[in-house]
């Protein structure tokens, strides 16, 4: 894949990281489903988790597939939202949905994906409950950037042989990680924006 390949691929992921992100604000402003861990009852979890879970699945059809089936996407951002918004119910249940199906596409890295995927979900909800639901931009690009390099180094860990993983992990870590990790800053400033007009205390925009 050549460099302009890549650049391109990188653009097309901020793209749609930004479209899941402002589809995600939208879904959290009109509806009754706040970004709140500290509030939410089971089934609004359930219902997150579910929405977000969809959005993972776009995320996943949106990226650029390699010729080996490796794809280059931004489904675990949505996962990563899911978590932080609804805490481990609803990051698990997104990262279920997201994981599940990109497994079904096949390829070199369907294994790792589908793991990397619930993991990043399941984590992001229990650091969110953790910090109370008062996820920081600070502490948000943190944790972007660490599960992100995580799930490269599960496709590292699984893939076989090393010398194709690593020919993988070298095209796809940086859009990536970038393009999940801004993805996650800019919906939790959006969040912070959300529910300190609705007079939500879930978030902290340190």
């Amino acid at each position: 894949m050549s460099a302009l390949s890549i650049l391109t691929s990188t653009f097309v992921l901020f793209g749609t990281a930004s479209f899941i992100v402002m589809i995600a604000f939208v879904f959290f402003h009109f509806s009754s489903f706040k970004p709140s861990i500290v509030t939410n009852g089971t089934v609004p979890k359930l219902v997150i988790g579910f929405a977000l879970g969809l959005l993972s699945i776009y995320g996943t059809l949106m990226g650029t597939r390699l010729e080996d089936g490796t794809i280059i996407n931004v489904r675990e951002l949505a996962a990563m939202i899911a978590g932080v918004a609804g805490g481990p119910i609803a990051g698990l249940l997104a990262g279920l949905i997201g994981g599940l199906h990109r497994y079904t596409l096949g390829g070199a890295t369907a294994l790792p994906c589908t793991v990397s995927t619930i993991l990043i979900g399941l984590i992001s909800g229990i650091v969110s409950l953790k910090l109370s639901g008062k996820v920081s931009i600070t502490k948000g690009a943190a944790l972007g950037f660490v599960l992100e390099s995580g799930a490269m180094g599960l496709i590292l860990a699984i893939v076989q042989p090393f010398s194709t993983a690593l020919n993988i992990v070298e095209i796809i870590a940086v859009p990536m990680i970038a393009a999940n990790t801004v993805g996650l800053v800019f919906c939790l400033f959006l969040f912070n924006k959300l529910t300190a007009n609705s007079g939500l205390n879930t978030s902290d925009a340190r």
